[in-house]
């Protein structure tokens, strides 16, 4: 995209540029009773994309994650609405926006039984490659939204989608939601040779509890790279693919991911949240650390993984602690940066306020969660003042770190320590 009237769009490429970006919060599973927690229409960004979206550029924010509604746009097999989605494209290009397609977040059309549904690569591949032909001007992809994350809430803790909990249906939905990554940017880059693909999943730390737990630790640790792996073409570690095996993964897919899987293009999205640091039992349960490390040393670790160029792709805090959230971890990406690792970005996700993640949207109470930006009448929080003053700096070439209070120092690093499953 050629710069716009108010403002030029920050570089992004494999090898050089940093963008300050944010996004609209689009996720859309089904939970229990069949209902689909819809936030496009949560939000209220369904109606009012051109107040959002010129909002959006008036921060000085240009690279905008965006989501696509696959459950809108195909909801009738091969009978695409693209009807909002030309709408919102097309007010987003107009206010000078860079958009990240984001083109499965964690939902699929009402008639396939889940992410793990047989049916759904095909379907999704007809889908993203119409999607491709129909707005060539995009460069920018997340083909799936945290794959990882999608297969094990839909179908290991049953939260949402298929609901399961047996880890067959956990591994068929980690096979399909990476054949969908595949397929998609093998459709993409055969269409748009430049395309950039951030693909994003949890950014998490899981260290051993004691000298006993260091296998549990690791096996913990590198199961969680399973969708990235997938998708590149790379073989996970021998126990990850017994693991995988174990449940239906086997030989023949893994050679099919190595034959058909690229890096090619790809930024690794890390997504950081406060409650992204584990340490790992011997026998395989997770606590919430007492005091995180922060995202530079997590962020370090799957650098050693993945050897990519990779962004800060999603991040937020509800709440008065917000600023103080952002400021160490827009100063952790900036050190990241100075020490010469290829960080391309940070996002603050999203940029309007979300609504029942509270509860990982398996509830329906229609409560806002002041995690964003903007509230839901789209006044500022202080952290949106604290990240247009950021946004706007950074289009004059200055990324600068926040001062942080020392007090503010407790907020970044305090855990909360509890159990929970493996």
């Amino acid at each position: 995209m050629s710069p716009a009237a108010n403002g030029p769009v920050p570089q992004l490429e494999l090898e050089r540029g940093f963008i300050v970006g944010s996004g609209i919060e689009c996720s859309a599973p089904i939970i229990a009773g069949w209902h689909r927690q819809d936030e496009l229409l949560k939000t209220g960004h369904w109606t009012r994309v051109g107040e959002d979206l010129a909002l959006v550029a008036d921060f000085g924010i240009r690279y905008l994650r965006y989501g696509i509604p696959f459950h809108v746009v195909d909801a009738t097999p091969g009978k695409f609405d693209w009807a909002w989605t030309d709408r919102a494209l097309a007010t987003l290009r107009d206010a000078g926006l860079e958009p990240i397609a984001d083109l499965m977040h964690f939902g699929v059309p009402g008639d396939l039984a889940g992410i793990g549904d047989p049916r759904l690569p095909a379907r999704y591949l007809a889908y993203a490659t119409a999607f491709a032909e129909r707005y060539p001007w995009v460069r920018y992809y997340t083909p799936v939204n945290e794959p990882f994350i999608t297969a094990m809430f839909s179908a290991h803790l049953g939260w949402w989608n298929e609901q399961t909990t047996d880890d067959r249906g956990w591994i068929a939905a980690i096979d399909n939601v990476a054949t969908c990554v595949v397929l998609a940017m093998e459709a993409i880059r055969a269409r748009r040779p430049d395309a950039i693909f951030i693909q994003s999943d949890a950014c998490e730390s899981f260290l051993p509890a004691d000298a006993a737990a260091v296998d549990a630790a690791t096996f913990v640790f590198e199961r969680q790279f399973v969708g990235w792996d997938l998708a590149y073409g790379r073989r996970p570690i021998e126990p990850v693919v017994e693991w995988l095996a174990a449940s239906g993964l086997g030989g023949d897919r893994l050679a099919w991911f190595a034959a058909h899987g690229s890096s090619q293009g790809c930024i690794v999205g890390h997504d950081y949240y406060p409650g992204n640091e584990w340490i790992v039992t011997a026998d395989g349960r997770r606590m919430s650390v007492t005091r995180r490390r922060g995202y530079a040393a997590v962020a370090r670790e799957h650098w050693a993984h993945h050897q990519l160029p990779f962004m800060l792709a999603e991040t937020n805090w509800e709440g008065p602690d917000a600023p103080a959230w952002q400021a160490h971890t827009w100063n952790d990406a900036l050190g990241l940066r100075d020490e010469g690792l290829p960080i391309r970005g940070y996002i603050w996700y999203g940029f309007v306020d979300h609504v029942d993640w509270d509860t990982a949207l398996r509830e329906n109470n229609n409560r806002p969660n002041a995690c964003a930006l903007v509230d839901l009448d789209r006044r500022p929080h202080p952290v949106g003042e604290q990240y247009r003053a950021i946004a706007r700096a950074a289009l004059r070439g200055e990324l600068d770190r926040l001062p942080v209070a020392a007090e503010s120092a407790a907020i970044y690093e305090s855990g909360t320590p509890g159990l929970v499953a493996p």
